[in-house]
């Protein structure tokens, strides 16, 4: 079903491709944005119709185009696995690169990278077109195409056994994106810096960052990823034969796919890893158990890839089991499906199981191929471990036959690799030591780089406290001022009011003065006036008089208001002051000249100067 689907959505895009979109910019975009997650026969019917635009464009078709063409068939050929055809499509693409977009071109470089490291190995050309694709993404600001440009390089260097400057290169492009990075892209480095941790034997950091990736799995809600993730963390406890702890994420891997549709291959691949962790835990029942349950789904569906996996896991099984036919029927079949699946021989491991199968049942001559088979192929992988295996075990199949001088050679040569393998073991831990050292070193940096940044925040965060506490202070002290200054406004508005009020005031006392001046005046004029007539007229003197006395009062009242008590205070220190006295110092006060004090008083000019004389005399006054 799955092929006939296949089928028809190739028809369905090729027909519409050739009949609604015309445009090859559109056909190029639409393979740009799928190429990452369609089948290959998908890719190939919009390459097709590129074509076909191409062919109907004949000369009208611009050099762009062309190069975009390449580009796109480039990219097929990778994901095919035609590495000699891809390298020289994209090398041609790359002639015109200043004709393509900046996606275009770091796309290009991206793949340039990974088919010279894939097809050819060569880590440094590799390495080159990477750091051409990290500098384009960067100058384009493309996150997505630049975190895929950096994983890919990281791939390159644990690929070259620079384990160490892979991961700085992971852990500084993190450290730079950090708040950035999407949550599927921090599962990928998460899960790469855990890889690079565990190969290097710095478990504590491996198992923090496959921790790290996990919380960010869940994070998706995506089983399948979260279970890619889960296996991750298996394969890590595996590594480091902590069967027990892979034993428990198997269960909850399992938990987490079954009865899910869709996640049933991921499922059985979950029973074939528990199989092998109880064989390795010595459990034979549990994992045939396991391992059987895996086979049956395997075989029902044809994953044949799938089959080649459950074949080992049962031909290891019945082999601890020692029930050396059923392991060598499975191990063999397992041969056979990888070698159908690759077109090559199968991998160093499954021959050498077969051969020490061989050797259990003593066919020494059938083990001594198989154990020269795999000797082939681990020459091809650069197996050292298995290559010792493999001549220690042909020593002893050589002594079965008889073969003497064999089993010395064997032996000889078994040491030798075992001395290798000594001396990698050696380079390795000093190698390990090395790291470890350096990224203790690196840590102290960094925490003493946070410290001495704390101390730079603690510094500003004070002066920024003493900056607000000075201007707090410094507001107070206008408030203070203002406030006073508005107090001192106010007290001397108050005082200028009274001042006028007093001003005022003293106005209408000096006017009430005057006027009782002038009355008193006039009642001595008009006194001396009826003195002078008839008896008849004495009674009305005498009752001016009166009113003339009661005038003086209201005037000496009135005086000592407006000159601070000065009357009364001059009686006090000179009680021997008579009124007529007070009344003369009254008038000298108001500079009153001695002629109007004279008409005042109804004195001659001679009897004021007198009176002022005696006056001066008894109060020493100027």
């Amino acid at each position: 079903m799955r092929r006939l689907y296949i089928l028809f959505l190739v028809q369905w895009v090729f027909i519409g491709n050739l009949l609604g979109q015309n445009s090859f910019q559109q056909q190029h975009e639409k393979f740009i944005r799928l190429h990452t997650d369609s089948e290959p026969e998908i890719l190939l019917s919009i390459i097709r119709a590129e074509e076909q635009i191409i062919r109907k464009k004949g000369k009208n078709a611009t050099r762009r185009d062309r190069a975009e063409l390449t580009l796109d068939r480039g990219i097929y050929y990778y994901l095919i696995d035609e590495y000699e055809k891809c390298i020289p499509a994209f090398e041609q693409a790359a002639k015109f690169q200043t004709l393509q977009s900046a996606q275009d071109n770091i796309i290009l470089y991206t793949y340039l990278g990974v088919s010279y490291r894939d097809g050819r190995q060569d880590y440094e050309k590799a390495h080159r077109h990477f750091d051409k694709a990290i500098e384009l993404a960067e100058k384009k600001n493309d996150d997505e195409l630049l975190a895929s440009a950096v994983l890919k390089k990281a791939s390159n260097y644990y690929n070259q056994d620079q384990i160490a400057q892979g991961i700085r290169l992971l852990e500084s492009f993190m450290r730079k994106k950090e708040g950035e990075m999407t949550v599927n892209w921090k599962i990928s480095f998460h899960g790469f810096l855990a890889q690079g941790y565990n190969k290097l034997g710095n478990y504590p950091r491996s198992y923090a960052n496959f921790t790290a990736a996990i919380e960010q799995a869940e994070k998706t809600n995506n089983r399948e990823l979260i279970s890619d993730q889960y296996h991750n963390f298996i394969l890590y406890y595996l590594t480091n034969q902590r069967y027990k702890e892979a034993r428990d994420q198997s269960f909850k891997v399992i938990k987490l796919l079954k009865g899910k549709p869709g996640l049933e291959p991921k499922l059985y691949d979950s029973y074939a890893i528990l199989g092998q962790i109880y064989s390795s835990l010595n459990q034979p029942d549990s994992a045939l158990y396991y391992a059987t349950k895996s086979h049956d789904y395997a075989f029902k569906t044809g994953d044949e890839e799938s089959l080649t996996i459950t074949y080992a896991t049962l031909g290891h099984i019945y082999g601890d089991m020692k029930q050396y036919r059923k392991a060598l029927d499975f191990l063999l079949k397992s041969a056979s499906y990888e070698e159908r699946l690759t077109g090559m021989s199968a991998a160093s491991d499954i021959y050498h199981n077969i051969g020490v199968i061989y050797l259990k049942m003593k066919q020494y001559k059938q083990a001594i191929t198989y154990f020269n088979k795999s000797n082939e192929q681990a020459y091809l992988e650069g197996d050292i471990y298995t290559l010792h295996l493999n001549y220690s075990d042909l020593a002893k199949a050589d002594r079965g036959v008889g073969n003497l001088e064999q089993v010395v050679a064997m032996q000889d040569s078994s040491f030798l690799y075992y001395d290798s393998l000594n001396n990698i073991e050696k380079n390795r831990e000093l190698f390990q030591l090395e790291v470890r050292y350096k990224t203790k070193l690196k840590e102290q940096e960094n925490k003493l780089l946070k410290l001495e940044v704390k101390k730079q925040h603690e510094a500003q965060r004070d002066l920024i406290v003493l900056g607000i506490v000075v201007i707090l202070l410094l507001l107070g002290i206008l408030y203070i001022l203002f406030i006073g200054n508005r107090l001192k406004k106010s007290k001397v508005a108050e005082a200028q009011v009274k001042i006028q009020n007093q001003e005022l005031e003293g106005k209408l006392l000096v006017q009430r003065l005057h006027m009782l001046t002038e009355e008193i005046n006039r009642k001595n004029n008009l006194i001396r006036s009826l003195e002078n007539e008839a008896n008849s007229q004495v009674e009305e003197s005498l009752i001016n008089k009166v009113s003339l006395e009661n005038d003086w009062l209201a005037f000496m009242s009135e005086f000592d208001k407006i000159h601070s008590g000065y009357l009364s205070e001059l009686k006090s220190r000179f009680p021997e002051l008579t009124t007529n006295n007070l009344r003369l110092a009254a008038l000298v006060k108001l500079e009153f000249s001695n002629k109007e004090i004279a008409r005042i008083l109804c004195i001659t000019e001679n009897g004021v100067k007198k009176a002022k004389q005696r006056l001066k005399e008894r109060t020493k006054m100027d």
